[in-house]
């Protein structure tokens, strides 16, 4: 398998990489709580706990959608399974960061 090869197949998953490494960085360097949560809503009760936490949280979707990226090539059913699992888990944590730090 060529570069040119995975580029194709996966590229669309990459460029998801790099968003969700973009924002949590965001998130964990800068604090920056109104990147995801957008300007117009209530302010958190503790922004850097919420940022701290979530950026982790967006971490961790794109290291799940990294490791679909890769086992897209060795088995699709696991590659789908794997992102649905870690898609479920990341909306239990997310609902549980609001809940704690939200409004």
């Amino acid at each position: 398998m060529s570069i040119q090869t995975f580029l194709e197949q996966a590229g669309v998953l990459l460029l998801i990489v790099v968003a969700c490494v973009y924002f949590g960085m965001r998130l964990l360097i800068l604090k920056d709580v109104s990147a995801i949560r957008g300007k117009n809503k209530p302010p958190v009760k503790d922004p850097d706990g919420y940022a701290s936490a979530s950026g982790k949280l967006i971490l961790f979707l794109g290291a799940a959608t990294f490791i679909m990226a890769i086992l897209q090539f060795v088995n699709v059913y696991a590659a789908l399974a794997e992102i649905i699992v870690c898609i479920l888990v990341m909306g239990f944590v997310w609902k549980h960061i609001n809940d704690k730090y939200g409004e």
